[in-house]
């Protein structure tokens, strides 16, 4: 009789385990970028997948904000979000996200910060191979008779040459930079829009 009760105790509790869902870790942020009009990056470490997904962004105070979800991979999402403020930090909270193709869908918690002025280069990348800079903006610009000046810390003056423009981009050829921080200075770009175009300035490293 004894052992008639155990096996079914044994029976109920596997039961009940098995129909227990495997749980999923949190996806791992590598970073969250904010691109410039009102648009966020999140990548991931790992491989993700979604289910209803869902973003809320918040500001410092808890206030939520208006967000869509424009576009969504198995390693990055961008989500678009209205009502943003310069020079401010916001937490967002991405819903229906999981890590692996197992486990339950859960949430994943960042934190992204705008800029002061979105006429200013997002991120300059020089390519010491082919001898170019690269530069993206936050928000889409317009140039008129652009100009650019490079110098390293001590002054020294770099030639470069306009390659490419775009309307959130620049290429530049440039001299063989060593490794060192630099100056750049563009002039004659605003953004798009806007009636006056101006100078911008920007310092980077060569590593």
């Amino acid at each position: 009789m004894k052992k008639r009760f155990l096996a079914v105790v044994l029976a109920v509790v596997v039961m009940l385990c098995s129909a227990v869902p495997a749980l999923a870790a949190a996806p791992d942020l590598e970073k969250a970028d904010y691109e410039g009009r009102g648009y966020v990056e999140v990548d991931f470490r790992t491989r993700v997948q979604y289910k209803n997904a869902e973003v809320q962004v918040m500001d410092a105070a808890g206030k939520p904000l208006a967000v869509r979800i424009t576009e969504k991979d198995d390693d990055d999402m961008t989500f678009h979000v209205k009502g943003l403020k310069p020079g401010k930090a916001y937490t967002f909270t991405i819903s229906g996200i999981r890590k692996g193709r197992s486990g339950s869908y859960g949430t994943v918690t960042g934190t992204f910060k705008t800029p002061k002025n979105e006429l200013s280069v997002r991120k300059a990348v020089y390519d010491r191979r082919d001898k170019e800079l690269n530069l993206e903006f936050y928000g889409r610009v317009q140039y008129k008779n652009p100009k650019v000046v490079i110098k390293d810390a001590a002054g020294k003056t770099y030639p470069c040459q306009i390659e490419e423009l775009d309307r959130d981009e620049m290429e530049l050829a440039v001299t063989s930079l060593p490794k060192g921080k630099y100056t750049i200075k563009i002039s004659g770009i605003r953004l798009q829009g806007d009636q006056a175009y101006t100078s911008i300035v920007k310092t980077f490293w060569v590593r």
